[in-house]
């Protein structure tokens, strides 16, 4: 695949994630607002997104103390996450890809942290939380095939 696909790629699924992060953040804005509220994303009592981004870890991924600047919603890194991944895209340079890389792959550890808690601690399953795994994942593949392309493409014949 060439760079320009890849990187539209890049883009398509980074809006994507931005919709599903601010859908996340309207829906946990909602639960503060109004305690009753019920999210489209609430199928069954097992499958809900209300449950898990009013859990103590929908925040600074409940890793942060209560009193940290940085303790704002997951969701909110997300979509600095994919706004970053979009300016990245760009870039058609290979430094620049390889930072871009990195800011996926350390997306991985994340989610799988994040999957986690899901599945074992809260005993839930968020249809929004495992678009963004997924959309992460992607976003990792794509990211680097772009630099295999573009590491190619760079080689001396």
């Amino acid at each position: 695949m060439k760079p320009q696909n890849l990187n539209r790629a890049i883009v398509g699924a980074s809006l994507l994630g931005i919709l599903i992060s601010t859908y996340a953040l309207n829906v946990e804005m909602s639960i503060q607002a109004k305690p009753d509220y019920k999210a489209f994303c609430d199928i069954t009592e097992k499958i809900s997104c209300s449950k898990v981004l009013n859990s103590e870890y929908a925040k600074g991924f409940g890793l942060l103390p209560n009193e940290s600047p940085l303790k704002i919603p997951n969701c909110i890194y997300g979509i600095i996450f994919y706004c970053l991944s979009i300016f990245l895209s760009t870039f058609d340079q290979l430094q620049v890809v390889r930072i871009q890389l990195l800011l996926s792959l350390c997306t991985i550890p994340m989610c799988v942290y994040l999957a986690y808690l899901l599945a074992f601690v809260l005993h839930d399953f968020c249809v929004v939380c495992v678009s963004t795994y997924i959309i992460n994942a992607l976003l990792t593949v794509l990211t680097f095939k772009k630099m295999k392309a573009l590491s190619t493409k760079q080689k001396p014949c």
